[in-house]
């Protein structure tokens, strides 16, 4: 360990054994050793060793993500959520293109009569809100759900998620 100044009175005094309070600097470099030491060494590795690696936590985690959604699927309030949420995407979508409909109808120069005018203002409008409605309803709403259930797949041990993964297999066979 560092100190700033050999002249500093906190210095002095830890020199002359009186006052231990405060605490020198730590060097960079010990701060680089603590890191190190969080995570997973890989220097000793070769190239493919470290692929190999990275491979199978992309595999794990590929296959948390996969538990996760059949976990989802299960859901019902998330099921009937998300219908909720894309009807709000497809009521805002209409109403963008009813826009358009309503501007290619009057054309420019109906665009000048009050009633083009309400009824494109009234379709944007009626679009915006849709819109950040569904985005608001699926923060508010969906992803807390799919928090949890992300959580509950990244907690299972292999072979819950073997099971999660293979009912979710049967169902989607049972369905066709």
């Amino acid at each position: 360990m560092s100190t700033r100044s050999a002249q500093n009175k906190r210095t002095q005094e830890k020199l002359q054994g009186e006052n231990r309070q405060g605490m020198a600097r730590k060097s960079a470099s010990s701060a680089k050793r603590a890191a190190a030491e969080r995570g997973e060494d890989l220097s000793g590795l070769s190239k493919e060793e470290k692929k190999a690696r990275k491979a199978e936590l992309r595999r794990q985690e590929d296959r948390v993500y996969t538990a996760s959604n059949a976990l989802l699927n299960e859901n019902e309030d998330y099921v009937r959520f998300r219908r909720i949420w894309w009807v709000l995407l497809g009521i805002g979508i209409a109403a963008l293109v009813g826009t358009w409909v309503a501007l290619a109808v009057f054309g420019k120069d109906g665009a000048d009569t009050q009633l083009a005018q309400t009824v494109q203002m009234g379709l944007i409008i009626v679009a915006y809100a849709a819109i950040i409605i569904a985005f608001i309803f699926d923060f508010m709403k969906i992803r807390p759900i799919r928090n949890a259930c992300r959580t509950a797949a990244s907690g299972m041990s292999e072979s819950k998620l073997n099971e999660v993964i293979a009912r979710s297999v049967q169902d989607k066979k049972s369905k066709k």
